[in-house]
């Protein structure tokens, strides 16, 4: 029969459900009433003279967000109650689904008891319970003599993975917490661990305090070690996250983060402190903190404070491989035509090779820049203004190492374009720099202490846009340019902190400088060739190409061999990229002479589906004396990832380089994730060495039990699996 009320049925009998089924204990004035409930079932019988209801077949009830479905379901007036016979399904909402053999509900549908009843939350975690009760208000739900597991029980294996038995539990559906009374671990059906009480939030739950999975490790250096992370959800803007670790090899660290967010604004600081001998000082240690506010006036303020104790403590307990650390105050202000900003750097470098105390390590800057339109001219112009500093601890002045500067800077930029009839579009574009230098603790090299010069560049750029349509949706631009730069042969030198080193690629191949900043830029006339052509398919692959390189009336000696910049002809860049289907990203560059000797080559290949993921990169670069490169470098990487079986990922790691034939870092990973549980195993050996650092293997493993939390990366959305 279908599942809607009898035509047939009396008059009467429709006006009582509806009357009924709305009955309750009477309303405070003033409060809204609940709607009437909704019922359909394949047949209705209804007494007026006692009161009762049976409703029979494909029974469904809904009433204030709440949804029953019910093989039978009899209503008494006089108790005000429901029996419901099963099977019972009884929906709160999106998240939450019992079901029962039996009811007895009140006719709100929010207390009352279930036997032979199962809770589901968030189609993960099950509780499986001989019965099921209900509070009044319907925030607790109380479940008697439970098994409790996200793993899928069947037939051909009735004892899950992982499954936790116990007297009873406690959901608070308000707070979403689930409390275990006598709670016992059963791992494949073996007790392994007992707890009086327990409290875990339910999957839906995004922030609660309690302990996390362990992590253990072992490490050539560390010894076989442990981590224990417990996470404190302070309120709803601040938490506080400490993980104590200790290991056979005497380390004792203490890690920590405190996250806080405010009305304009978030902070995150993280650390930690140890104690653990390898080195003289009694303590080791680091702080990474970082925020960012919204001020007055549509500023923004930016920190980042980066300090550790010593150059090997971030390698040794696998925090970061970098080597040089910078802390930052800044405010800045951007909108359309203004860019206003000021900023503070602290920087501390690792490096073996280098004295922070003859480094710029304190730099400080103020820049201001307007973009507007000139009326007369048209076009589109760009004024800037920076004050700039930077501070050396040390006071050789003999020896130039110890140099302070201070420079202001003044630059003006004025560009306009042309689309000419045939197509061609031509653009002009003229710059001037001004600049000035206050030298201290350099008498050598800037004996007068003070260093002004003008920069003036004025640049004539062609291109000529030709587009094709080809067969089957697929569209060919081909685009020549060629753009001419002319500027001053000689420059005053200064001092160059800021363009230490030189990048030539296809994002700078039409720049009127090379170089990063301001200290150093590039002379000569000149010209900048190239011809971009880029091919689009529909099918779903697209390609670009890019070829150039310059072309000087003579050589300025501004450039390094291993740039691919020095001569007066550079060497050729080319750069090809490579997209198919969103899955394989190829992307290639290189300089090569006119006789294909190369002086730089980097290949990216990216491939990604559902059952693998590559990323893998190639780099060659020739040997460069200048930038501190002595040796050539032929280095390979790889990190991968691929679904070995069901459940089952494998990854692996490598860095080796050709040239002293030998790897850098390698590492192997094994991972199990099913509906019920997560297991991550990864083995890692880092060869780099220091004078107090040696190379490592790690071993690391963390075991955890999806369902609990949202962010616990549970079994919604993961293949149900019988077995492990």
């Amino acid at each position: 029969m279908p599942r809607r009320m009898p035509p047939l049925m009396p008059p009467l009998a429709v006006t009582a459900l509806a009357l009924i089924l709305s009955l309750g204990p009477a309303p405070v004035t003033g409060q809204e009433t609940a709607a009437p409930a909704l019922l359909i079932a394949d047949a209705i019988d209804f007494s007026s003279e006692t009161g009762m209801l049976a409703a029979k077949g494909n029974v469904e009830v809904f009433y204030d967000g709440v949804q029953l479905k019910a093989d039978e379901i009899r209503y008494d007036r006089t108790a005000d109650s429901l029996s419901i016979m099963g099977p019972i399904t009884l929906r709160d909402d999106e998240t939450t689904v019992i079901f029962a053999d039996f009811a007895e509900l009140s006719s709100d549908l929010q207390s009352g008891l279930l036997r032979g009843a199962r809770l589901v939350l968030d189609e993960q975690l099950q509780i499986a319970a001989t019965e099921i009760s209900r509070s009044s208000d319907g925030r607790f739900v109380q479940a008697y003599q439970t098994v409790a597991s996200s793993c899928t029980i069947c037939a051909e294996n009735p004892v899950p993975l992982w499954q936790i038995r116990s007297k009873r539990v406690i959901h608070d559906t308000q707070e979403r917490q689930l409390y275990f009374e006598q709670a016992q671990l059963r791992v494949l059906g073996v007790p392994v661990l007992f707890l009086p009480q327990m409290r875990l939030p339910d999957p839906t739950l995004e922030r609660s305090s309690g302990f996390l999975a362990p992590e253990f490790s072992s490490d050539d250096q560390l010894g076989t070690g442990v981590k224990i992370t417990y996470f404190y959800a302070i309120d709803q803007s601040r938490d506080l996250t400490l993980t104590p670790y200790v290991s056979t090899g005497g380390t004792k660290t203490v890690e920590g983060r405190y996250r806080q967010a405010f009305v304009n604004g978030e902070i995150e600081v993280n650390g930690a402190l140890t104690f653990d001998g390898l080195t003289t000082e009694p303590y080791r240690g680091y702080v990474f903190a970082e925020g960012t506010f919204d001020v007055a006036h549509d500023y923004t303020l930016t920190f980042d404070i980066e300090t550790t104790s010593d150059p090997d403590y971030l390698l040794t307990y696998d925090i970061s491989d970098r080597d040089r650390l910078s802390s930052r105050l800044a405010i800045a202000r951007v909108d359309r035509k203004h860019i206003n900003q000021a900023e503070i750097i602290a920087f501390q470098s690792l490096r073996e090779s280098e004295d922070n105390r003859f480094l710029p390590t304190i730099l400080t800057s103020a820049s201001t820049t307007r973009r507007f339109a000139p009326g007369l001219i048209g076009g589109l112009a760009t004024v800037d203004a920076e004050v700039h500093g930077h501070y050396r601890r040390g006071d050789d002045a003999a020896t130039g190492l110890s140099r302070d500067v201070a420079r202001v800077g003044l630059s003006a930029q004025w560009e306009r374009s042309w689309l000419w009839s045939t197509g061609l579009v031509t653009r002009m574009h003229a710059e001037g720099h001004l600049d000035h230098y206050e030298i201290l603790q350099d008498p050598l090299s800037f004996p007068d202490e003070t260093v002004t010069r003008l920069t003036p560049i004025l640049t004539f750029e062609a291109r000529v846009p030709m587009a094709q349509a080809g067969k089957g949706g697929v569209q060919h631009l081909l685009e020549p340019i060629v753009q001419a730069v002319f500027t001053s042969d000689s420059l005053k030198d200064a001092p160059n902190e800021d363009s230490q080193t030189v990048d030539f690629d296809e994002g700078n191949l039409f720049s009127t400088s090379r170089f990063a900043g301001r200290d150093v830029r590039e002379t000569g006339n000149r010209l900048n060739i190239g011809v971009n052509y880029t091919r689009v398919d529909p099918a779903g692959w697209d390609l670009g190409l890019t070829l150039g390189r310059v072309v000087r009336d003579a050589d300025q000696n501004q450039f390094n061999p291993g740039t691919g910049l020095d001569g007066a002809s550079s060497d050729w860049l080319a750069a090809v990229s490579l997209d198919v289907q969103d899955r394989l990203q190829l992307a290639h560059r290189a300089l090569f002479d006119d006789q294909l000797s190369f002086a730089r080559s980097e290949t990216l290949l990216s491939y990604t589906d559902p059952r693998y993921s590559i990323l893998s990169g190639y780099t060659w670069l020739e040997a460069d004396v200048a930038a501190g490169r002595l040796l050539d470098t032929s280095e390979w990487s790889l990190d991968a990832s691929v679904a070995l079986a069901r459940d089952w990922t494998g990854q692996v790691d490598w860095r080796y380089d050709f040239e002293t034939n030998d790897a850098s870092t390698a590492g192997v990973g094994l991972t199990y994730h099913s509906d019920c549980v997560r297991v991550d195993f990864n083995v890692s050996r880092r060869f780099t060495a220091t004078t107090t650092l040696r190379p490592a293997t790690t071993v690391g493993l963390t075991f955890e039990l999806t369902g609990f939390g949202a962010g616990n990366e549970g079994s919604r959305g993961q293949r149900r699996s019988c077995t492990f």
